[in-house]
């Protein structure tokens, strides 16, 4: 672990981080605020757009700081999370700065947020024993007529027909959770379209996920799926054509 990750990842930002619509996150100001506090060396540098096929933008930002440097990408978006098509300058702007906040927590300050954890996580002290590897999990037959207690708390993952799996602890096991259950599913030669009904019906949660989280299961499941567009239309309207196609 370099220095500069084990400062900034340590840093607790709660005071300065702001909340828009449901998400939490730390604006660009506070965010290069505690990079110049708490390192020897920091730059930016903002990066050529891409601009897709639908007029849709992804803006780029890369960060260096001491000199390790990390890029960012960023799909220019409204406020529930979807592309814009022909973004206007403010969304283009918005977009940079959330990008350059992006690319600095890669460097490991405010990753908890994105994570959607409410504090950073304490230095280790001694060495975290290795997790019970988990038997590998049957998904051929789901029992149907037993009832599934409702979760309190946490982060749900369920089958594709809707039936409670797990209760996991922090969005980030959610995310490694529901991509090892696509490719589960995959290995067991589930069709799509059940491999689809998976990923709605954990949408819900997959829509809470902080900014960052988010991307990154997209990446993985994308490649997955074989898509281009992870929202929920575009997986709706995938199922759609396949259900016609079973027809």
């Amino acid at each position: 672990m370099n220095n500069t990750w084990k400062t900034l990842s340590a840093l607790n930002v709660n005071d300065d981080k702001e909340k828009k619509g449901r998400f939490d996150y730390l604006s660009w100001a506070h965010a290069w605020k505690y990079v110049k506090n708490n390192t020897e060396d920091a730059n930016y540098e903002l990066l050529e757009d891409i601009v897709y096929p639908d007029n849709s933008r992804e803006v780029r930002c890369s960060v260096t700081i001491d000199g390790v440097t990390h890029m960012a990408w960023l799909a220019v978006m409204d406020n529930n999370n979807r592309a814009i098509k022909n973004p206007d300058a403010r969304a283009i702007n918005d977009a940079r700065q959330r990008c350059f906040v992006k690319a600095i927590a890669m460097h490991g300050l405010a990753l908890y947020i994105y994570q959607g954890e409410g504090l950073p996580d304490a230095p280790d002290e001694k060495p975290k024993p290795k997790p019970k590897a988990k038997p590998e999990i049957d998904v051929s037959v789901h029992p149907q007529e037993i009832e599934q207690p409702e979760p309190k708390e946490g982060w749900r993952l369920v089958y594709h027909n809707g039936e409670f799996k797990d209760i996991l602890s922090t969005a980030g096991m959610f995310t490694s959770e529901l991509v090892n259950m696509v490719k589960l599913y995959q290995e067991k030669k589930r069709p799509k379209k059940q491999q689809l009904e998976l990923v709605l019906a954990n949408f819900e949660n997959l829509d809470k996920l902080g900014e960052t989280a988010r991307h990154t299961v997209e990446i993985g499941l994308k490649g997955l799926l074989d898509l281009t567009d992870l929202s929920k239309d575009a997986l709706e309207f995938e199922w759609n054509k396949l259900q016609k196609q079973v027809k």
